[in-house]
């Protein structure tokens, strides 16, 4: 929700026409299936962000491969050495380049042969509005999901011989409902372990709101530059995700509990 958060208050700012037309978007689906959204109210765009995890095992769990992209990391020997999982052509970045140019419409038409979209057409009888409006909660979620490193990377080391699946296999002493290193990038180091009901209240909205601003204003100069954020190269995000993934189990993170106590 603070990466949905974030991403509406910049839409505010620079592109609030499109902003009004993914909110537009949004009530589709929310009007064909409102029980399906009942954690969604005055602030859809970022109550939706949990979607996808929400309805995973709730019988959409046709698009539980496209929230992780596992390149392998050989951190001892050779690929050889390993059980390595074969590549899914469903993953975190097949599933978002047909969802952006299925809802841009400005990237040609190849998106109409992907799996995403003939599966969500089908699924909602050729309702585009309807199909539309659902992808575009996956595509919120998967945008949070890609700029967590986890989520593009699979350890393979002795202790791992099957991979670790993004650090989910990576346990640590359990915190604040946290017991693997996946769960903690999870919550932002913590940051995030207070649960947030949904959909939001005047009150709670208005509580959530400085912890983002506070975010945008941190981290602003990883950001600085426009190219950072404007690019649609889904691949290359996912490759500085496993570059910075690989870096994370080292030193301090094994004792993450006592360093962040």
């Amino acid at each position: 929700m603070p990466v949905a958060n974030i991403a509406q208050n910049l839409l505010e700012e620079k592109a609030p026409d499109s902003l009004a037309a993914a909110n537009l978007m949004l009530t589709y689906f929310a009007d064909f299936d409102p029980e399906e959204v009942s954690h969604e109210a005055d602030h859809a765009f970022v109550e939706c962000a949990t979607f996808a995890d929400d309805m995973k095992y709730h019988g959409e769990g046709w698009q539980s491969d496209f929230h992780f992209k596992d390149i392998n990391f050989i951190e001892e020997g050779t690929e050889a050495d390993y059980d390595i999982q074969t590549e899914k052509t469903r993953n975190l970045t097949t599933g978002l380049y047909p969802i952006v140019a299925w809802l841009s419409g400005k990237q040609g038409t190849d998106y109409k042969t992907s799996y995403m979209y003939t599966f969500l057409m089908d699924k909602f009888d050729n309702d585009e509005n309807i199909a539309k409006s659902f992808a575009l909660r996956l595509l919120i979620h998967y945008v949070g999901d890609i700029v967590q490193p986890f989520h593009n990377e699979a350890r393979y080391n002795s202790d791992y011989p099957s991979g670790d699946a993004g650090a989910n296999a990576f346990p640590l002493k359990y915190h604040y409902t946290v017991d693997e290193l996946h769960a903690l990038w999870d919550q932002v180091m913590y940051t995030q372990r207070h649960f947030v009901a949904r959909p939001f209240t005047a009150e709670t909205w208005a509580t959530f709101q400085p912890e983002v601003t506070t975010m945008m204003s941190d981290y602003a100069y990883a950001v600085k530059d426009s190219s950072v954020y404007e690019t649609l190269d889904y691949d290359a995000m996912s490759e500085e995700g496993f570059e910075i993934a690989k870096t994370l189990y080292d030193g301090k993170y094994y004792l993450v509990t006592d360093y962040f106590s």
